[in-house]
């Protein structure tokens, strides 16, 4: 499913997925406690773990259908995981894209 003139997926990923930063699931009250852990964490040099204040979601676009949740991990690393999937996104076809995101979030 590529262009042979520029071996890039004749459909991409991101043509067919949307990707976000959206607040974990658990309500108001959850969400504060772990902005405060996050906080805290910062505050005792990070010698606790930081609580993930967010999830990366990739919805579908035709229909908003979410397809993978992830983590985000420490609140000062979630934007590079969010472009490490953009570049996935931009890069590979939709297929492609899910198996290998599959892959990692089943270890």
């Amino acid at each position: 499913m590529t262009d042979d003139a520029t071996d890039a997926p004749a459909v991409r990923a991101e043509d067919v997925f949307d990707v976000g930063l959206r607040p974990r699931p658990g309500g108001r009250l959850r969400h504060a406690l772990r902005i405060a852990g996050a906080f805290g964490a910062q505050l005792l040099q990070q010698l606790v773990p930081s609580p993930s204040v967010h999830d990366v979601v990739v919805t579908r676009r035709a229909d908003g259908v979410e397809v993978l949740r992830e983590p985000a991990g420490d609140p000062f690393t979630a934007g590079d995981m969010l472009a490490g999937i953009r570049r996935d996104l931009a890069t590979l076809d939709p297929d492609t894209f899910l198996a290998q995101w599959e892959i990692r979030t089943e270890r």
